[in-house]
């Protein structure tokens, strides 16, 4: 599979932020699709880091420029079980670099998505996100996915950065351009033989699609793109002028026309 990012020393970033809101990324148009969602992650974009309930009721906590934007978008709830997934049947379910997950959820993400679900996931190898919090405080977010046992179930492998994760890189996908740091890859295991799942890598490293049963996975290889430090300083006023958040929208829509003819 053929890369599709290029390393961008860090003294280009502000080149790159700008080239995010150039006249390739134009405003966004409203949603074909509004979708129900649910999300599970470990980054703190829901109520930002180290939220306590006194700081989110005081209004000392806020959610970060993508959740915001997701909210005004979508119906987004985050969640912490997918154990009333079957019966909740969101219509996409998004894991952003989730914190451990219990194999009764793996299990039951697995046979929600080959009965015809749609999953998005974010999966970041060598997450470089900034954080005050000490090292091991369990609301820091993953350092490396651990989504192992799904990915391997479906044949498929997330394979780490090659050089400096912390280097910043630009990343293109589906005409979208955005800023992260490092990006790793999903490859196919050569011995596995998943049954029912049929990926297709396509020309960025990073992505893979798959169906799965009657469903739909897709997997990003990278997390670090979500972080509003990262993209130009009018898109973290205004999301929707950043490639990363247009990348996810386009995303959702791809998955929200397809569970549109399912259901």
């Amino acid at each position: 599979m053929a890369r599709s990012w290029q390393t961008v020393p860090s003294a280009l970033l502000a080149l790159l932020l700008f080239a995010q809101c150039s006249a390739g990324e134009s405003p966004a148009d409203p949603p074909e699709f509004k979708p129900s969602i649910q999300i599970m992650t470990s980054l703190p974009l829901i109520w930002g880091e180290g939220a306590s309930m006194e700081s989110i009721l005081s209004g000392g906590s806020e959610p970060a420029p993508i959740y915001r934007h997701w909210q005004a978008q979508y119906e987004i709830a985050p969640v912490d079980s997918l154990e009333n997934l079957a019966a909740e049947d969101p219509d996409i379910v998004i894991l952003a670099q989730p914190r451990a997950m219990d194999p009764a959820d793996l299990t039951d993400l697995d046979a929600w998505v080959r009965q015809g679900g749609d999953v998005i996931i974010f999966t970041d190898p060598d997450l470089v996100w900034p954080s005050h919090l000490p090292l091991g405080d369990p609301q820091r977010p993953l350092v490396s996915g651990l989504l192992s046992p799904l990915l391997g179930h479906w044949g498929l492998e997330l394979v780490g950065t090659t050089g400096n994760s912390t280097e910043i890189v630009d990343l293109r996908a589906g005409g979208h351009r955005f800023a992260s740091r490092g990006a790793g890859k999903i490859e196919p295991i050569k011995a596995a033989r998943p049954v029912g799942v049929v990926c297709d890598g396509g020309t960025a490293a990073f992505i893979i699609r798959c169906s799965v049963g009657q469903g739909r996975a897709t997997i990003v290889a990278d997390a670090d793109f979500l972080d509003a430090g990262l993209w130009p300083e009018a898109a973290r006023e205004s999301p929707q002028q950043s490639g990363a958040v247009r990348f996810v929208d386009a995303l959702v829509q791809e998955h929200g026309a397809a569970n549109g003819r399912r259901k």
